[in-house]
């Protein structure tokens, strides 16, 4: 009788050993699968789809020629004032990737930088004429100096939202940006010379 106990319990504990043996390793065949999914997704690149970019342009606010101008663009609330500075998050890319970004923004930033330097004085006088106001010097080098400060931002955002055509070389994307970055320049320069208060257009008393 004692015999036939022992050999039930062990006949039992075996089997028991058994199923839990299995069921080992079926968690470590699930275990694998989900580590090698993971490897999978880790290796593929981080993409991002924009099916329509819109971006506009409604009002521009001016409280004095002094100080932070406050040059921008405001595409919800027309009676806010918006700075060029966006909140943006950027997927974590390689080191080349950062260091091809960081040649792309300097090339973006001298070619800006050159028309704000060449062109935009030229534009506020044109403006002068066309809305009749007059700028005295240091004003239009304050508004001219706004936006350089605001400029990286608007590089930034646009570098974000504008995506890269995988044909189109780094030079020509950089130019596009560029181009971005201009076209706002020139909204938010017109629409402040067309909306400068009376009093603040310096006109000569006749």
């Amino acid at each position: 009788m004692y015999d036939q106990s022992v050999s039930s319990y062990l006949q039992n504990l075996n089997s028991f050993v058994q199923q839990q043996a299995l069921q080992i390793q079926e968690l470590e065949r699930q275990l694998k699968e989900f580590q090698n999914e993971i490897s999978t997704l880790k290796q593929q690149p981080p993409s991002t789809r924009i099916d329509r970019l819109e971006y506009k342009f409604d009002q521009l606010k001016i409280e004095r020629l002094e100080g932070t101008l406050n040059i921008g663009l405001n595409p919800t609330d027309p009676n806010a004032v918006q700075n060029f500075e966006v909140g943006q998050t950027s997927p974590q890319v390689g080191m080349m990737q950062q260091e091809q970004a960081g040649q792309q923004m300097q090339q973006i930033r001298q070619n800006v930088d050159m028309y704000l330097n060449e062109e935009i004085p030229v534009l506020l006088e044109q403006l002068e004429t066309q809305y009749e106001s007059r700028l005295d010097e240091t004003n239009k080098y304050h508004i001219i100096e706004d936006i350089r400060k605001q400029m990286d931002s608007r590089i930034k955002y646009y570098m974000s939202h504008v995506p890269k055509e995988e044909n189109t070389a780094p030079a020509q994307y950089a130019e596009e940006i560029a181009e971005h970055v201009k076209r706002d320049i020139v909204r938010a320069v017109e629409h402040f010379i067309k909306h400068i208060p009376g009093e603040m257009k310096g006109d000569d008393p006749s």
